[in-house]
């Protein structure tokens, strides 16, 4: 029999929790997922000691992996503490966070970095505390528009206003998007799904993620068999 090579929660399984990856957190969520959220908010917030602002970029193997639907979630998670709160797309080739929003898909953060619109032509409010920059137009060079000084400088100056700014980016063994903020991100959240992410894109994930020096904060493993505590998902550092 051939060996699975994909990423495997290994504990004792007492119960299962099937994990709808559109799932967008709110106070109808299962006493499951919304714990789970609140234990990962805690662990970001220790793994960042000293004060706002932050910037945290989530990201994952590959497609399909529950990286868009968790970056949401963890702004949402923020949101609800009190902490001023962004979503920025920044998946350009790929968005979704509009859409799961029910939110405009442009103007955006293409838009706004070319200049053809300003920073409040492209935030949307979602809730309380809770803001989103969708990714606008789909451009043709999405790896130069993130690189560039113009990004940079906005992100420095959304974090003047914003406690945490959360970047949902493109799966990092697909493209080299995610790995470009290295130096202007705090840290990086990786999405790995179980029974679906292979161990080699992992490998490869942490790989690109190291030679770019990038602090990587921990794992989110989803779609997860539910263990011991019960959680929806685990993170660790």
């Amino acid at each position: 029999m051939k060996e699975s090579r994909t990423v495997k929660n290994r504990g004792k399984v007492t119960s299962k929790f099937d994990n709808d990856v559109d799932h967008i957190l709110s106070e109808a969520s299962p006493f499951v997922i919304k714990e789970a959220y609140r234990t990962l908010r805690t662990n970001i917030i220790f793994s960042l000691p000293g004060t706002d602002p932050k910037c945290i970029a989530v990201t994952s193997p590959a497609r399909s992996e529950g990286k868009s639907t968790n970056a949401i979630n963890i702004a949402i998670a923020f949101s609800q503490i009190g902490k001023r709160t962004l979503l920025i797309d920044c998946d350009l080739r790929r968005p979704t966070v509009a859409a799961r929003l029910r939110l405009a898909k442009q103007p955006g953060l293409s838009n706004l970095i070319v200049g053809e619109s300003d920073v409040n032509q492209v935030l949307q409010h979602h809730s309380e505390n809770f803001d989103v920059i969708a990714a606008g137009q789909i451009p043709r060079d999405a790896t130069g528009l993130l690189a560039s000084k113009r990004m940079k400088y906005l992100l420095g100056k959304l974090k003047e206003y914003y406690d945490y700014v959360i970047i949902d980016l493109p799966p990092i063994t697909t493209v080299t998007d995610a790995a470009i903020l290295t130096q202007t991100v705090d840290g990086y959240l990786l999405v790995v799904r179980h029974d679906a992410t292979e161990y080699r894109d992992v490998s490869a994930m942490l790989h690109q993620l190291q030679l770019s020096e990038a602090k990587i904060l921990g794992f989110l493993y989803t779609n997860a068999p539910v263990i011991e505590k019960k959680y929806y998902s685990h993170y660790y550092a």
